[in-house]
C-alpha cells in the first residue's frame, strides 16, 4: 500500500482498503529527540561492532539464529536511543526483542505468526533459503561457463559437478551432488518472477565484471568471501 503523511488536524492513522492507502500523522512526542549520550562517530562504530558479533552468533551459535538477531535488535536499540530516538519510538524494534523472548519461554508471539495464503498445502520457502539457493545458482552458472569457455562439450554436466565439489569443499553448510545443482540451475534460471529474492541474487551476481570474464574465480570467491553469508545452522 502506498503511504501519505497527514496534516496536523488528520487522525494519526487512518486506512483506505479501496484506495489501497494508509495514511498516517505520527504523534508529536514520538517525533520529539532527547539529548544524546554518545558522540555519532562512537555510537556508530559500536554499532558496527556489536552487529558484526551478532552475525557471527547468528550464523554459528547453533539456535537458528535466535541468539544473533537478539543481540543485532538490541544493539540497534543502544545506537539510536544513544543518539537521542526515544525508546517509545522503537517499540516495533522491542516487539522483535520480546518476540524472540517469547519464544525462549515458549510463547508464541503474534507477529510472527504465518499467514496461510492461497491454497493448503507446503509454505512457501523462506527467504533466506531463496537468497542462498541464489548464490548457490551463482556458484553454479560460473562454473558451467567456465567449463563452457574451456571448451569442453558437452559443458553443463562438467560445470554443474565442479560446482559440486567446490561447494562440499567450502565452509558453507549444505552437501550437494551435481544432479542438484544442476537442477537447482535451472529452476533458477527459468524463474518467471524476477523480483523472487534467488532470481534477483542469480542476476545481481552474474552483472559483475568478474563473473563475465572470469567466472571460475569469481564463484571461489564467493564461497570464501566474508561478506557472504549463509544461513545459519540448526541447532542438533
Amino acid at each position: 500500500m502506498k503511504k501519505v503523511l497527514l496534516p496536523r488536524s488528520a487522525p494519526n492513522y487512518f486506512i483506505d482498503s479501496q484506495a489501497g492507502v494508509y495514511r498516517i500523522r505520527p504523534r508529536e512526542k514520538l517525533l520529539e529527540t532527547i539529548e544524546p549520550t554518545e558522540s555519532r562517530i562512537v555510537a556508530f562504530n559500536r554499532l558496527h561492532e556489536g552487529l558484526a558479533v551478532a552475525t557471527e552468533l547468528f550464523q554459528h551459535h547453533g539456535d537458528s539464529g535466535r541468539t544473533g538477531v537478539y543481540r543485532a535488535m538490541g544493539y540497534v536499540m543502544e545506537y539510536l536511543t544513544s543518539r537521542g530516538i526515544p525508546p517509545a519510538t522503537l517499540r516495533p524494534i522491542e516487539a522483535v526483542i520480546s518476540a524472540i523472548v517469547d519464544a525462549k519461554r515458549g510463547t508464541s508471539s503474534p507477529i510472527f505468526e504465518p499467514t496461510r495464503v492461497g491454497k493448503a498445502g507446503a509454505p512457501p520457502k523462506p527467504i533466506s533459503q531463496l537468497e542462498f539457493e541464489g548464490l548457490v545458482a551463482v556458484v553454479v552458472e560460473c562454473c558451467v561457463r567456465h567449463c563452457r569457455e574451456e571448451g569442453q562439450r558437452p559443458y553443463v554436466k562438467p560445470g554443474v559437478q565442479l560446482a559440486a565439489r567446490l561447494i562440499n569443499e567450502s565452509d558453507w553448510p549444505v552437501q550437494v551432488t551435481g544432479r542438484e545443482m544442476e537442477e537447482l540451475r535451472e529452476r533458477v534460471r527459468q524463474r518467471k518472477n524476477r523480483r523472487s529474492p534467488d532470481r534477483i541474487a542469480l542476476d545481481n551476481m552474474l552483472a559483475s565484471h568478474v563473473a563475465q570474464e572470469r567466472p571460475l574465480d569469481w564463484a571461489r570467491l564467493l564461497l570464501v568471501h566474508q561478506w557472504v553469508n549463509p544461513p545459519p545452522k540448526n541447532s542438533s
